[in-house]
């Protein structure tokens, strides 16, 4: 799949699984969109890979949709990958 220069927003792109994905995903050409929790290292590694971020809580409708909203803005949005966590880890810990 040729992925240069179309849209991808990548959820959990502050660290991680997210942010290995993000960065593979620019380095072969493709526009990212971070969506994280964590402002300040999302900006960061949107700002190196030459992508863009926004702040969102994948839990929000209000928060998905500004997400959206950056990618289409950027051009056709072709995929989204989601590495984004939310369930503590103490919740499943025993199950």
């Amino acid at each position: 799949m040729q992925i240069k220069d179309k849209v991808f927003i990548v959820t959990g792109g502050a660290s991680g699984l997210g942010e290995g994905t993000a960065r593979m995903l620019a380095a072969n050409g493709a526009r990212v969109v971070i969506a994280d929790m964590q402002a300040e290292k999302g900006e960061a590694v949107a700002k190196e890979i030459g992508g863009a971020f926004v702040k969102c809580d994948v839990s929000s409708e209000a928060d998905g949709q500004a997400v959206v909203a950056k990618a289409v803005s950027m051009g056709k949005l072709m995929g989204l990958i989601n590495c984004a966590g939310i369930a503590p880890a103490e919740k499943t810990v025993g199950k």
